[in-house]
Parts: C-alpha cells; sequence; structure tokens
C-alpha cells in the first residue's frame, strides 16, 4: 500500500514537471513570435549600435517593470524610444538619445503621469561594459526617475553583430 502511495505521488510530480515545463516553452515561445516582426522590419540584417535593440525593465523606482520597450536609430547617433509591450504608453516615441560614446547617451525622455498628461524631460543612459544592461535617469517635476533595463533582443549584441562580418 505504501508503494502505490509513493509511486503516485512521484508520478504527480512528474506530470507537473511535465506541464510546467511545456508551458515555460510555449510561452517563450510566443513572446518571441510577437517581436519577430519589430526585429525583421526594423532591425533587418544590419549591424546594431549599443543601445539598438529591444529591452526589458527591470527596475524602476516610479513605476511598474516588465516593460517592452525598443530603441532603433533615426540619423547618425541620434535614436529614438518606443515601447512596444506591457507599458503604461504603447507605440509612441517615448525617448529621443543622442550618442555620446558607447556606454553614454544623453537627450530627452517623456514621463507620463497616472491622469496620461505627460511632460518632456532630460535624460542620460549609462550601458554596461558588456552592452546587455543601461541604467536611465530623468528628471521631471522636482523628481528624479531610475531605471534598470536588460537587454531582450539579441541577447548578445556583440555575437549578433560579428555573425553579420560573416
Amino acid at each position: 500500500m505504501y508503494a502505490k502511495f509513493t509511486n503516485l505521488i512521484i508520478m504527480k510530480s512528474f506530470i507537473k514537471i511535465i506541464i510546467i515545463a511545456m508551458s515555460f516553452f510555449y510561452l517563450n515561445s510566443l513572446f518571441s513570435f510577437e517581436f519577430e516582426d519589430i526585429v525583421k522590419k526594423t532591425f533587418s540584417d544590419r549591424k546594431l549600435d549599443s543601445i539598438e535593440g529591444l529591452w526589458k525593465k527591470t527596475y524602476a523606482n516610479q513605476g511598474s517593470t516588465g516593460c517592452i520597450t525598443m530603441f532603433y536609430k533615426t540619423k547618425e547617433n541620434l535614436f529614438n524610444q518606443i515601447h512596444v509591450y506591457s507599458c503604461f504608453v504603447i507605440d509612441k516615441v517615448t525617448g529621443k538619445q543622442k550618442k555620446i560614446d558607447e556606454n553614454n547617451y544623453e537627450g530627452e525622455n517623456a514621463i507620463y503621469y497616472y491622469d496620461r498628461n505627460s511632460t518632456w524631460s532630460p535624460s542620460s543612459i549609462k550601458i554596461s561594459e558588456n552592452l546587455n544592461s543601461f541604467s536611465i535617469t530623468h528628471q521631471g517635476n522636482g523628481n528624479t526617475f531610475t531605471e534598470n533595463w536588460t537587454r531582450f533582443w539579441p541577447n548578445d549584441l556583440k555575437k549578433y553583430n560579428e555573425n553579420l562580418d560573416n
């Protein structure tokens, strides 16, 4: 009797693990598919600057995390930011940055309030040495806003650009 009970518990645990793993792979592939169009239209087969690509917000001293944003080049050394997924404002230019050097950008960002009003204020971005995360700080109405972001696509910018050389 005890052996049957133990086998039943092991079998239930095994089934739960399989269901969780399948759900993870399904959601991960669904999530990647959702951004495939954006990547093809915006970044198709060209080397990217350090700020370009898709980024996921991991920290915000004001507001929520999980938002996916995109930076793309508009002119030489000028880049726009558009939030594309799970953000307070979607599909609008919310930032304009000028490249200072490989790891530093300066410009302005829109600060959106819960009443949907917004203001534009100066901002600065510091990208990590490995180019896989950045911190942005912007000021508005006496407040300092700080956010941290991790690279969502491409996972490794240096490898992505190297592969285009081959």
